[in-house]
This record gives structure tokens, sequence and C-alpha cells, in this order.
């Protein structure tokens, strides 16, 4: 079967600074589909230059569309033509996962993958090979006879039957990003968080069991990563690369032994960094330059309310002991909590400051979003404003909040960003040229730029 899969462009700030990564979710179901023979082209509009419309879908047996919720109208957009040519066509991604009503009502699109697609993409492939067009697949939904048909998720519980990522079918030469001052990549090494917080799509697209591969498995993709293809930095995208701090101690010691020299960062939370000085110290010898926390608020009742299971006071005890092993930390604050007021998202902002005069050299605030899959967008569906979902980018209000308009939280948002940034030490260190960039692009997106990782936790299947 020839198929063709696509990720569409993302427009945000962090893109036009070149700042994207290979779009692992579509390189994993590559690298299953070709193992199993068939052939597939993989498209990364945020690397190559690509015209959707003149592409040529009836010559593909089967067309594959990735989304998160900002891209979903240009998804939208490339999946009805795919249709409308011939093709058959599958969506899938976190924002599909969620919206499957709409996009099978809709003929967007004639299937849909749920939450992890390499195992439901690959039935479905050799099913449509068949001639069968009703499969009985988990992770799988489709329209028959007018009734959407949905099966239960799917989640792979043996990651290490999973082949790598595709990366050679990639344009690897087109991802330009660096982390300190070396040529970088993404890869993970788990799979699912626990934690549920409120606003993150995670834990629901995910699963809430998380799921490990071997360390085995884990160091010889970082060998092939080194040695193969030349990085020298890398990016842990798993949700929560510290949850088993054992674990993490020795991914460390084998990235050590093995002497892979490279600079690398992961997503971790406060919590877990406490008590866990040993695992600390392991990673920080390994090349641990960076970890991304979301502290999210200097104020309890936030964080209660976005279920993060966390309390604020923890946050200067985690910056300290990652400053002692000269470990960087970027710090993520979520602006527009139901119970924020101009006086609470002040005490967030100061916070922010002080964390950043210890040891978080990077500083970032989104506005409360409520993405489809999340208990918050469950919750806050009757208020929403708009359904223009490029507008669910985290620096836009999109829902009736109690205590700010969107001109108000937009405002607030901006002035969050300059206070912390023009202090003497961000000022000098980040630069002005990257502040004033910032506040022209309105704020950024890091979501997408990190495949979602910072609100909406996008794997891209």
């Amino acid at each position: 079967m020839k198929i063709l899969l696509i990720n569409p462009k993302d427009e945000g700030y962090y893109h036009r600074l070149g700042a994207f990564f290979p779009p692992l979710g579509l390189s994993y179901i590559s690298s299953v589909l070709k193992k199993a023979g068939h052939e597939v082209r993989i498209v990364d509009m945020n690397a190559v230059t690509y015209d959707y419309t003149k592409e040529r879908f009836e010559d593909y047996d089967v067309v594959g569309v990735s989304s998160d919720t900002v891209r979903f109208p240009l998804a939208k957009k490339i999946a009805k033509l795919a249709k409308e040519r011939g093709s058959t066509v599958v969506m899938g991604g976190t924002h599909p996962t969620f919206d499957v009503h709409n996009i099978l009502r809709n003929g967007i699109a004639d299937y849909v993958i749920l939450g992890e697609g390499e195992m439901s993409f690959l039935e479905l492939v050799e099913s449509i090979k068949n001639r069968e067009r009703y499969p009985n697949i988990d992770g799988l939904a489709y329209l028959r006879d007018g009734t959407v048909k949905i099966r239960p998720h799917r989640f792979v519980k043996d990651l290490d039957t999973i082949p790598f990522p595709d990366r050679d079918g990639l344009p690897l030469d087109k991802y330009l990003i660096k982390f300190d001052g070396k040529r970088a990549t993404s890869m993970i090494t788990s799979r699912g968080c626990p934690f549920d917080c409120e606003f993150c799509s995670a834990s629901q697209f995910m699963g809430r069991l998380w799921r490990k591969r071997s360390i085995e498995s884990s160091i010889e993709e970082l060998k092939i990563l080194v040695r193969k293809y030349g990085y020298k930095s890398i990016v842990f995208f798993d949700d929560n690369f510290t949850l088993d701090p054992k674990r993490a101690t020795e991914i460390s010691e084998q990235i050590l032994k093995n002497n892979l020299k490279i600079s690398w960062w992961a997503f971790s939370r406060a919590d877990e960094l406490l008590g866990h000085e040993d695992m600390v110290e392991a990673m920080a010898k390994s090349g641990c330059k960076m970890l991304f926390i979301g502290f999210e608020s200097a104020n309890d009742e936030a964080l209660k309310e976005f279920k993060k299971k966390l309390k604020s006071d923890v946050a200067f005890d985690a910056v300290r002991l990652l400053k002692k092993y000269n470990i960087d930390v970027f710090a993520s604050f979520i602006l527009g909590a139901l119970s924020d007021t101009r006086e609470t998202i002040a005490r967030t902002v100061k916070f922010a400051k002080k964390l950043s005069s210890i040891g978080a050299s990077i500083v970032q605030f989104s506005i409360l979003t409520p993405y489809p899959g999340t208990r918050l967008f469950a919750k806050l569906k009757p208020l929403l404003l708009t359904n223009d979902w490029r507008l669910f980018d985290g620096t836009h209000l999109v829902f009736k909040h109690p205590n700010f308009t969107p001109k108000e939280l937009r405002k607030e948002f901006v002035k969050a960003y300059f206070k912390v940034y023009t202090t003497p030490k961000l000022l000098f260190k980040r630069g002005l040229p990257y502040f004033w960039k910032l506040i022209r692009n309105r704020g950024y997106r890091f979501s997408n730029a990190l495949e979602g990782k910072m609100i909406e936790r996008v794997s891209e299947t």
C-alpha cells in the first residue's frame, strides 16, 4: 500500500524562529508501516515548502493527517481535499481524537485514529488492503449507517516492540534548532502521565498508566542519534522524565558509561526532585543542562483548581537544588485560572521574577486554554467565546472568564513578560531583541514548538 503522512504547518512564534522538531508520532507510524512492507512518504510542512493543493492525493491508497487543536483548521482543509480527490483519509492526533464526531459526521475524514496510532493505523491499512471497510480495531472510529462507531483507545503496553522512529524519511537537515550551542533533536523514553492535570490532555491521549521503554532500548536509540546522525544535544519529550528517580538515574549513568557526551533537557515536576538529590547529581554529570517545570501559579488555590497535586512552596527549593548542580530551569506559568484576579496574577509574576533571580533563566507565561479532551474543556464548553481553533494557542482568552475580558487578560499577559524580561538578569542574558520579538509577536506558542508539551502535550499520531 502507498501511504502519505502529513504534518500540517505550525504558524506559531517559535516556528518562525526555526524552533521545531521532527514529528515523532508520524515517524513512529512510518517505521511500523515500512516494517510491514508498505511504501510511506512523510511530509512535514514545518520543514519543507509544500503546496497541498497541488498534491496528487489520488496516487495514494491512504492519506494520514495529524493535528493538534491550533492546526486543525489547516488539517481539515488538507483532509477534505484529499478525500475529494479519491484517497482514503485518516486523521489522528490530540484534536481529532477528541473531535471525532464532528470529523466523521461532516465527512472530513473516513477514519479517525484515537490516541496512540502505531498499531491501530497498521491494522487499518491491512484492512483497507483486504477491502474491509468497517474493521473491528481498537483505537479506531468511523461512520457506519449514520452512526459513529468508536472502539476503545489503544495504548502500546510494551514500548520496546515499536521500531525506532523513521528519521530517514524526514529532511533532517531542515531541523535547525540548537540546545547548549549544539544541533539538537528529540526522542522519548516513556509514555503516559498519572497526574491528570485539569488543563492537560496528555493523560487522556497517552493514558494515565505510565509506560516506559527499557534502559537498553533508550540507550540504543541515543547511540544512533549521536553516532549515526551526529546529534550532540537531545530533548527528551517524555511527559515526565523524572517520574521514576531510579530509572532517570540509570539512564544518566548509562549515558556516561557509553561515553555519549551529550547535552540534554527534559520535562519534570518540582516535587519529584526534592528528596532525590542523587538523581539530580547523576543527571547533571550525564549532561542535563535544563529541566522544563510547570510551576503554573504562585497561588495554591489555582494549583488546586488545576488538580496539579502540588504546592507552590516547593518551587524555590527545587530551583535551588538544580542550581547547585548547574541545571537551568525553564519555568512555565499559566495566567487566567478561574480564581485569578489582578492581585493573584501580580503575585505569580513576582514569584516568577524571584525564581528567575535564583536559577530560572527562561520564564514562560500562557493563558489558560481549554483544549478538547481535557476536563477543563468539558467544564468550560458552555462558556466558550469562539470556535476558531487557531486562537487556542495559549495566548488568547477563549472563554468567558469571571474576572477578565479577553483584552484585559491579554494586557496582563504582556505585562507579565515585560516585568520578568526587563529585570537586569534576564534582560542581558536573553537580550533585548528576544524580548521585543516576543512582544511584537503577541506572546508565543511553545506548545506546538515542542509538540505541545506546555499545555496541550500533543503527541503526533
